[in-house]
């Protein structure tokens, strides 16, 4: 069994298009392919990822490349920091992304 990260951080991404259900879930699957990925939800009607990640693995730069490199442009960005496992992160304020 995997130990979970413990140095965990959220970021919210905001995508500029919406998914079609099939490729939601298929870049999840990527996301969570990667290693320090705790979690990964694809909230397709808001067209935004939630990703809990180990921040002393990556931080969310590298979250956007690999968002970028599966072919998903990024509108937004919003970073905070989980309190624990069940605890919601408290997010800071959205950042456009170029």
């Amino acid at each position: 069994m995997l130990d979970r990260p413990h140095n965990l951080n959220t970021s919210e991404i905001e995508l500029k298009q919406r998914l079609r259900s099939p490729d939601g879930e298929w870049l999840v699957g990527r996301l969570l392919a990667k290693q320090g990925v705790a979690s990964a939800t694809w909230q397709g009607t808001t067209r935004r990822l939630l990703i809990e990640y180990d921040a002393s693995l990556f931080g969310s730069a590298e979250l956007l490349d690999l968002v970028r490199d599966c072919g998903v442009p990024v509108a937004a960005v919003r970073v905070g920091t989980a309190q624990s496992a069940v605890a919601p992160a408290q997010p800071s304020n959205w950042s456009e992304v170029a």
